[in-house]
């Protein structure tokens, strides 16, 4: 876990008693699979199970013995794990970090192994091993049992942190595109393949030829050329919501460029003021549409 990271406060959903409730039944029901599979809990091995009278009728074997060890680990771990919780959500407005976070669950594995010391020392009286080593021996095998579910909770609020995260990047960048036009305008070919990218600032023009498109840029202070196998049709269904709009047959024009809309007897031109770039002839389907492009 790197620096940032440690010092991050957990996400506010945590802070949820529903949320807590589920956590806390996938830590048990984790919990007992592990147990089940990997039987590690073989402290009870050194207790004297025959003489805790009211139990001993459940308990005609060690694998009795082991099931009956096993659900009362689960069930004091989860009970205690579970108002841990409810404390952790209730004091929501002192919001802990990962570093704090982590640091609860330590405390959690203390307190479930020191109650669950209790009980085998009030319920089984372990006469051949003494209280500090009985503890000391239960908290290592309470933080084995409880370290792969703590750890898939932990990856789960580390999940969540950056599904938020990332969801709250997504909306700041959707945020900024219906806020403000796009930077660049881009290109396809017929395959759809994108073949040019182009700051909104530098596109000039696009001309057609034949089967082909020719993008008309700045680059450099220079006026550059780019032919991309496509038509001037589907060009400008793709530049639609860009300023790049059609002017005649053979022309789209990036409007934020347009210098002067000149009429004269031959027609209507738009002239860009750039040395090399002719002037665009504007046929008369377009000329409604530049000019309320124009005076926007």
């Amino acid at each position: 876990m790197n620096r940032d990271l440690w010092n991050q406060h957990i996400p506010a959903v945590l802070y949820r008693y529903s949320q807590q409730i589920v956590i806390v039944f996938a830590m048990a029901v984790s919990a007992l699979l592990f147990i089940a599979i990997f039987r590690p809990f073989d402290i009870y091995d050194s207790l004297d199970f025959m003489t805790s009278g009211a139990l001993a009728q459940w308990i005609n074997s060690t694998e009795d013995a082991f099931y009956m060890a096993s659900i009362s680990v689960i069930i004091i771990g989860s009970f205690i794990v579970l108002l841990s919780r409810m404390i952790m959500v209730h004091s929501k407005r002192y919001l802990l970090t990962y570093r704090g976070y982590i640091a609860w669950c330590f405390c959690e594995f203390a307190i479930v192994a020191l109650i669950i010391t209790i009980c085998s020392a009030s319920w089984f009286h372990p006469e051949n091993i003494g209280l500090i080593r009985l503890y000391t021996v239960v908290f290592g095998r309470t933080s084995c049992i409880l370290f792969v579910p703590y750890a898939f909770c932990l990856l789960y609020i580390i999940i969540i942190d950056r599904t938020q995260q990332l969801k709250a990047l997504r909306e700041s960048i959707s945020n900024e595109d219906n806020n403000s036009p796009r930077s660049y305008v881009l290109f396809y070919d017929e395959h759809n393949e994108m073949r040019l990218s182009v700051k909104r600032e530098d596109l000039i023009l696009v001309e057609s030829a034949d089967n082909y498109i020719c993008v008309w840029y700045m680059n450099n202070d220079n006026v550059k050329k780019v032919m991309i196998r496509n038509t001037m049709k589907r060009i400008a269904e793709q530049l639609a919501d860009t300023p790049v709009q059609r002017c005649h047959r053979s022309y789209m024009v990036n409007m934020d460029r347009v210098k002067v809309l000149r009429r004269d007897k031959e027609g209507v031109f738009i002239e860009f003021g750039i040395e090399g770039v002719f002037d665009i002839p504007i046929s008369r389907t377009y000329i409604t549409t530049i000019t309320n492009w124009l005076v926007k």
